[in-house]
């Protein structure tokens, strides 16, 4: 079979071979990573070459790769036999311990995924034992859990970027969205556990949230005939969120390490296969699943590790014929936190601090702006330098809450009997409240309104806790919202926090 590798393959085949030392191919993912390791083996045909694997779902896929180009294989895992004297030995990590008997010899040492468990035991002993002349990692992501350079001993080649492949055609174009409900979770008390969230602290949050989720991800996906990998927190998460998906019936599949492995198996059948649209996984499909139909990720769980985001994102990004983009459709706060799928990112970093600054990117960090709707990484680039040009002093001062008189009496005709329960103050809050949304539905801008369901909660939230005060903190809270042109959507929140910081000063006074 005739493999079309591309430029950038062949000058990271080349480099690594060439740069007389220890080196990591970063090739994104979709980049093409098991046709550079064929071309790794075909270039170094006089060489004993060993390929370690960490995910045993990798080896038929690079098994079948290597063999239909002309190459012999030797396997060391179990369910497979062993015949020695293959041009090329692919290696189960977990399995070689209980296999040095085979005296398998090694000249150069090929490891795909290079970034899972590089620094653990099971490696560096299977690398001491095996003692290569030169070794040579892939990786879509070379950095740790913290975002610094997985090894420090290792070369860096680069040869492409996900935003190169993406412009070339090679990859998918993202698009993105951010529905409202994911700015509103407040994860600022979730404890951290190894640079992330902890899991426990997350789903006390997340297992409230899953007929939100479930809603949304057909809303915004699967009523739009899109092919959806969801990626969950815990496996309770999981079960829960396959719940929320039965009661809306819709047809799905899930994937945990608490299921039979056939059972697994015959669930990602199902879904590759196309007789489901939805697959719910917590984290066994984020390394090395490839399914190129599938053109949207669901993000139902925050989390504080680059690497991780990027793993998950390029699920959705290969190329497929009849695959116009993929909605990468973030549910936590992962986009406002890391990026998009384009930006530029330096996996040089050599410290944790410098890492925390990894993401020099032009896309925006605040995405309040494009809440509840579609966007691509180049409207990012223009609403970030339109919002650069309109963040300058006004000249004018904004002009103050007005409407036509029209508008004014339809409102209050609608509120007239609730408003006889309220006293001055509290009409003088709901007024308001109202006379901004007039506005912004006045300039097309009704993103930023407060719909009905929310000021039924405010008010109602305000009841219980009412006081003079807090009534006229909450009034200048939203003019001073409008007063920057900022959406009032979010005020549920903002009111409960005003809330809580004036209880906790009186009772200090």
């Amino acid at each position: 079979m005739q493999i079309l590798e591309k430029d950038y393959q062949i000058n990271s085949v080349s480099k690594a071979i060439n740069a007389g030392e220890n080196s990591i191919i970063a090739l994104p993912t979709g980049g093409g990573k098991s046709i550079c390791i064929l071309k790794l083996c075909q270039a170094m045909a006089d060489k004993k070459v060993v390929i370690s694997l960490r995910n045993a779902a990798l080896i038929p896929q690079l098994l079948n790769t290597l063999t239909i180009n002309g190459l012999t294989v030797s396997v060391v895992k179990s369910g497979y036999k062993y015949i020695a004297g293959g041009d090329v030995t692919l290696i189960m990590e977990q399995s070689f311990a209980r296999r040095k008997h085979l005296n398998i010899e090694c000249d150069v040492l090929l490891r795909d995924e290079y970034h899972v468990g590089c620094m653990g035991g099971v490696y560096i002993a299977m690398r001491e034992e095996l003692s290569p002349d030169l070794i040579i990692g892939l990786t879509a992501t070379p950095i740790d859990r913290l975002g610094v350079y997985i090894d420090k001993s290792m070369n860096l080649i680069e040869e492409t970027t996900t935003r190169q492949l993406i412009e070339l055609g090679e990859l998918a174009k993202p698009v993105y969205k951010v529905p409202s409900l994911s700015q509103e979770i407040d994860y600022s008390a979730v404890k951290m556990y190894r640079g992330d969230f902890s899991v426990s602290g997350l789903d006390c949050i997340l297992l409230e949230h899953c007929s939100l989720v479930a809603q949304q991800t057909v809303e915004d996906a699967l009523a739009h005939g899109r092919k959806v990998m969801l990626f969950a927190n815990s496996i309770n998460h999981v079960e829960a969120l396959s719940d929320a998906f039965k009661l809306l019936e819709v047809p799905h599949e899930l994937v945990h390490s608490q299921r039979a492995t056939s059972d697994n198996d015959e669930s990602i059948r199902r879904y590759k296969s196309n007789e489901v649209r939805l697959i719910i996984n917590m984290s066994m499909l984020t390394i090395g699943f490839d399914d190129p139909t599938t053109d949207c990720v669901v993000l139902a769980r925050p989390t504080k590790i680059l690497r991780l985001y990027l793993q998950i994102i390029g699920r959705c990004l290969r190329a497929s014929k009849g695959k116009a983009n993929a909605l990468i459709l973030d549910l936590a706060q992962c986009i406002s936190t890391h990026g998009f799928a384009e930006d530029h990112r330096d996996f040089t970093r050599k410290t944790a601090k410098s890492a925390a600054i990894m993401s020099e990117r032009l896309s925006v960090t605040n995405i309040s702006q494009f809440v509840d709707g579609e966007f691509s990484f180049r409207e990012s680039i223009e609403r970030k330098v339109v919002k650069r040009k309109s963040s300058a002093p006004r000249k004018k001062p904004r002009p103050k809450l007005v409407a036509s008189q029209e508008l004014i009496d339809r409102a209050a005709s609608n509120r007239a009997t609730a408003l006889l329960r309220l006293n001055p103050r509290m009409e003088k809050f709901v007024s308001t409240i109202e006379l901004v949304n007039i506005v912004y539905d006045q300039q097309d801008e009704s993103s930023k309104m407060l719909d009905e369901i929310a000021m039924v909660k405010i008010v109602a939230l305000i009841g219980f806790a009412y006081s003079d005060s807090l009534v006229d903190n909450c009034v200048n809270l939203v003019e001073a919202l409008h007063a920057q042109n900022q959406s009032i959507r979010g005020l549920l929140p903002r009111i409960s926090n005003l809330i809580t910081a004036i209880a906790m000063k009186e009772l200090s006074s």
